[in-house]
């Protein structure tokens, strides 16, 4: 009799682990903090719109914070498993080892800021004539077919203040980032600087070429494609003014 209780009690146990749904599958998420975008509470639109097109049941987003070029250096090296962000200008520093998305998710919009005391309007056409500035990793010098980089700065107070100091003309950012920035916990000031738009980029995610990055990146183009085509993404991208849904074939 108790031979049998053994077994009855080995069956309801392996019965009980098989029956155990699949835990999701994790995936590590490198990314800087931008404020309303990737927030260090791990909230945010691009958190929202990753747990959108991911299947929560399947995949589990785990974050990593730091700051922009680092965290492509941790995807590229396989240590993480996506960063989003990337320009699709090409550019060897951003792109090396990595598996860009097939559609980009979002666009930047790139503005000139300056002290229009001593600055003449900047256009498109002339930003080699000015001493620039923008954000560590960017690699705007592409995007904007400069033949040479800006100086890099940390994060927007600095390059504010670069302009304000007359040590550089310009200070390049991304708009949006800009306005979240202003209207911070601490909101920041900008006057007497004013700012102009430039150009919109588009923007990509970044995949570890390995197999679970391109696993990942599979799983998102098709996610991404069918939400498009049935008007749930456009849906979605409406209730966050911060992003811009891209114009797919």
């Amino acid at each position: 009799m108790i031979y049998y209780l053994s077994l009855l009690f080995c069956f309801c146990v392996s019965y009980a682990l098989l029956a155990k749904p699949p835990q999701p599958a994790e995936l590590h998420v490198s990314a800087p903090v931008w404020p309303g975008f990737t927030n260090a509470d791990s909230s945010g639109a691009y958190v929202d719109l990753f747990r959108y097109i991911y299947p929560q049941e399947q995949i589990e987003l785990v974050w990593h914070f730091s700051n922009y070029s680092r965290a492509i250096a941790l995807v590229q090296q396989g240590k993480h498993h996506m960063v989003p962000g990337l320009s699709g200008s090409e550019s060897p520093h951003q792109h090396k080892a990595l598996l860009l998305s097939a559609h980009p998710f979002d666009s930047d919009l790139i503005i000139a800021i300056y002290n229009p005391s001593n600055t003449t309007t900047p256009e498109l056409g002339q930003l080699q004539r000015y001493k620039l500035a923008w954000d560590l990793a960017y690699d705007l010098h592409l995007v904007l077919g400069l033949a040479e980089k800006g100086y890099e700065v940390a994060e927007i107070k600095q390059g504010l203040e670069l302009v304000r100091n007359r040590r550089v003309d310009i200070y390049l950012a991304e708009k949006s980032e800009l306005l979240q920035y202003l209207q911070g916990e601490t909101p920041g000031k900008l006057q007497p600087l004013i700012y102009r738009e430039l150009l919109r980029d588009p923007i990509y995610l970044g995949f570890a070429n390995n197999e679970a990055g391109q696993a990942f990146k599979r799983l998102w183009d098709q996610r991404f494609i069918e939400l498009y085509k049935t008007g749930q993404l456009k849906s979605f991208y409406r209730r966050y003014p911060q992003l811009t849904l891209p114009v797919l074939p």
